[in-house]
């Protein structure tokens, strides 16, 4: 008999609930820190820009005084540049030659841009009237003294790192990355590119590269626990040892109720807690999560897609909340369907691969892509994401809203 699956969302809020924090942190440098979850927010000590400075290369004048006199020739009494501050301030009916960046001197509060001006025998004449504050940028308009950069376990892009520095700073408190160890199961697999002894209905392993690609995007380190074989001893041996060292043991594989599927049997044997046993969703029905002490279990499909799924949904999640106190969620939008499918009603949800396209009315709609099945890998790596069809719906129409999870 087909054991019951629990809805997915049940799943994640039960995995929520189990799992707590476990952040540690350490210091490293700025330039370092790509990729790594900040531990605290960093908040700005300084204004950036510091000053007012100018946005354009031009001449830069009082606006009133310019109002007051918009035909006068004004004498240019000195040249402000990026680095190199004119120190005395600009007198009324004066103007001053200034490049983008520098800062702006007292007597004047707006830049006319060089296109707009004529200079003779040092003086300029403006052939435009200006407001006050034009081309001028504030003391923080980039980010101001007290701001925060980044925050409690946000991941740090490129970005990040170019504010941190602009900011000053450079070291960054970030999260210990948690060690993760990575298993695929079976007697059909071998190493990828091994020949040597390669059998008939031998396979490459896949997942385990594949998996261990999405630990280390998600910041944390990666233990190979290598292919093990289709026994129940050699699994409970493999589990209990990676137990004892790791925060999180991912297998792939023998995770469904087939003769060759040990993955229940080794949670038993080895005194883990089940958390679930099978997820109504498609692809990726045998999945089951279990606990032992602080060290999370996670038995994943062995067809690719099914694993790659199962990740994104249920164990990346996971691992975000456990090293940098990151809420469960899914970056996700809601897009229109531009496809029309039927499913079972309230039997599960299924994650379909999709791709973003341009109607001919210019509207973004979602539709399949690649060919189906939960091992045709080749589904995912031009898809851009997938799209929910949700656990009641028997019927999905073009124009329907659906949850679309980005991969990027």
């Amino acid at each position: 008999m087909m054991a019951p699956a629990l809805r997915y969302e049940d799943v994640r809020a039960l995995l929520d609930q189990h799992f707590s924090a476990q952040t540690k942190a350490e210091t490293v440098a700025v330039d370092a820190a790509l990729g790594r979850r900040a531990f605290r927010d960093i908040l700005s000590e300084v204004n950036l820009p510091e000053t007012v400075n100018a946005a354009v290369d031009g001449y830069g004048i009082a606006a009133d005084d310019l109002a007051d006199h918009p035909t006068k020739p004004f004498p240019i009494i000195g040249t402000a540049k990026a680095g190199h501050p004119l120190t005395r301030a600009v007198p009324k009916g004066s103007a001053v030659r200034i490049f983008t960046g520098a800062v702006m001197p007292a007597g004047i509060d707006c830049v006319m841009m060089q296109e707009f001006c004529d200079e003779t025998d040092g003086h300029v004449t403006f052939r435009k009237s200006m407001s006050s504050g034009k081309n001028a940028r504030p003391a923080g308009e980039n980010l101001q003294k007290g701001e925060v950069i980044i925050t409690t376990g946000e991941l740090i892009t490129p970005a990040h790192i170019g504010q941190l520095a602009a900011a000053g700073i450079t070291d960054i408190d970030v999260c210990v990355p948690l060690k993760v160890a990575v298993l695929s199961t079976g007697d059909e697999l071998v190493l990828s590119g091994q020949s040597e002894g390669k059998v008939v209905g031998q396979i490459y392993d896949s997942n385990r590269p594949m998996v261990t690609a999405m630990i280390e995007k998600a910041g944390c380190q990666v233990i190979d626990g290598g292919i093990i074989p289709d026994r129940a001893d050699a699994l409970i041996a493999a589990l209990d040892h990676y137990c004892a060292t790791c925060d999180v043991v991912i297998t792939t594989g023998g995770a469904a109720d087939g003769i060759e599927d040990h993955t229940k049997t080794a949670f038993d044997a080895m005194g883990a807690q089940t958390l679930s046993r099978f997820v109504a969703i498609k692809p990726g029905r045998p999945f089951s999560s279990a606990s032992k002490g602080d060290t999370a279990l996670f038995s994943l499909p062995g067809n690719p897609v099914a694993v790659y799924v199962c990740f994104l949904l249920f164990v990346q999640p996971v691992l975000q909340k456990k090293m940098a106190n990151v809420p469960f969620a899914l970056s996700e939008l809601h897009v229109p369907s531009g496809f029309t499918v039927s499913k079972p009603a309230n039997e599960r949800a299924e994650f379909v691969r999709v791709s973003l396209s341009l109607t001919k009315d210019g509207q973004t709609v979602l539709l399949p892509y690649g060919r189906k099945g939960a091992g045709v890998l080749s589904s995912l790596t031009g898809a851009d994401g997938l799209a929910e069809l949700p656990f009641e719906s028997q019927q999905i129409n073009q124009g329907d809203m659906l949850r679309f999870i980005p991969f990027q």
